[in-house]
């Protein structure tokens, strides 16, 4: 038999981390196969929100148009409750917006770009083992539904096979920054929300909980809530009827479920655990939730794994190119870790935070009362960002605000 590689790069897991950077790396002119034990179209469980900097993925990746024409809104408004008073702004500077489409759509869609890109695709084949070489990974075994056992050889093989990741198991990646799960998760679709005027991510705090809803496609919105540890025992004994209630005794949701009802089943899970893994080895490289994880809380998840995918390619592309491998791989770990490491600290500072207590709230709502007061707060809250925000949120924020001021010539005008 011989022992030449067939293929430059084997993925395993062809959702979203795994199917991007197959699509880049089929760009580039490498031997690409994607192997998912998974058939598709399928679903998986999913945080689904796609901010700014993730839709700006999609467009790069060229899948942008094809998600927009299978019907997923355009998400133009936010809106923050903290008990039931709101607040209230545009998700982003005119013409940007945010996106929540569901998975079964987004993660074919990416691999049919990958497809198209030359990279090879089979669904419903298992990898079984690695195949080790002169100490470095050299392919892997893999399973069909239906068909023989077979070995694969491979020049690189990337581990893009989520939180429970085989590939990572099996090269002892390590993990580091490590926090055990905080906070259970369920979510579920519902069909016939009333809408708000604009397409509108929300969320709500209180009672120690967080609320999210997604909107969708027309008449389509995910719902989720985080809750308490000590929650969840309770909690999943009856969790379809205690979800639904819960949703309903959020701020207008009562009324705005009138003629709503769920798709399928309540999906939920324990916690989601925080950690780094180191991303790379003799002839491995590890992406998306199998490298890098935090609680789906801020929605990060598929933006920050689409954005792995892109360094994780330029890295692999260089390597191809004849630059070491050990240089280069240890430069893209530190690039991933610093691009991601502050909003990963401000997840776990997000997740952790709880509600206001009752008197605290109460000067909120009197604080609403008065126009003058609320615009005073506004004022007041701008000037001090300093002092109240920690660096890497302060940086964002001032990052986006320049996102909102007009271009030169439309300031002289």
């Amino acid at each position: 038999m011989s022992t030449q590689p067939e293929y430059d790069v084997l993925v395993v897991g062809g959702r979203a981390a795994g199917a991007s950077v197959a699509q880049l790396l089929a760009r580039q002119g490498r031997r690409v196969l994607v192997v998912d034990r998974d058939e598709f179209p399928s679903d998986t469980m999913s945080t689904h929100f796609m901010g700014l900097p993730a839709v700006g993925a999609l467009k790069r990746l060229g899948v942008l148009n094809d998600i927009l024409a299978a019907g997923f809104r355009r998400i133009t408004r936010h809106r923050s409750w903290v008990d039931d008073c709101c607040f209230e702004g545009p998700a982003g500077p005119p013409s940007t917006f945010s996106l929540a489409p569901r998975r079964i759509v987004l993660d074919s869609t990416l691999l049919d770009h990958a497809v198209r890109a030359g990279a090879q695709f089979e669904q419903r084949t298992r990898v079984d083992g690695l195949l080790h070489e002169d100490g470095r990974v050299a392919g892997a075994v893999l399973q069909t539904v239906g068909g023989e056992r077979r070995e694969v050889r491979a020049r690189v093989v990337i581990g893009a096979d989520g939180k429970s990741s085989k590939v990572a198991e099996w090269v002892g990646a390590e993990k580091y920054d490590a926090v055990p799960a905080l906070r259970p998760a369920y979510y579920a679709y519902f069909h016939g929300i009333e809408p708000r005027p604009e397409a509108t991510l929300e969320i709500w705090f209180g009672g120690d909980q967080i609320g999210f809803l997604f909107p969708m496609r027309e008449g389509e919105d995910c719902i989720a809530l985080e809750i308490q540890p000590e929650e969840f025992d309770e909690f999943r004994s009856g969790h379809a009827a205690f979800f639904e209630a819960r949703v309903r005794e959020l701020p207008q949701m009562a009324r705005r479920m009138q003629n709503a009802h769920i798709e399928g089943k309540v999906i939920g899970v324990k916690g989601i655990d925080n950690y780094f893994r180191k991303p790379y080895g003799p002839s491995w490289a590890l992406t998306g939730d199998a490298g890098y994880l935090k609680d789906p809380s801020t929605g990060l998840g598929i933006g920050d794994a689409l954005e792995q995918s892109f360094m994780l390619a330029e890295a692999l592309g260089a390597w191809f190119d004849g630059a070491d491998w050990e240089a280069t791989m240890s430069a893209f770990q530190q690039r991933r870790d610093k691009a991601m490491k502050p909003a990963y600290d401000a997840t776990l500072a997000f997740t952790r935070m709880r509600d206001m207590a009752p008197a605290e709230q109460n000067v909120l709502k009197a604080v609403f009362l008065s126009p003058g007061t609320t615009r005073a707060i506004a004022h007041s809250m701008v000037a001090q960002l300093s002092s109240l925000l920690p660096p890497a949120a302060l940086g964002e924020t001032a990052f986006i605000s320049k996102m909102f001021a007009p271009a030169p010539e439309l300031a002289k005008s």
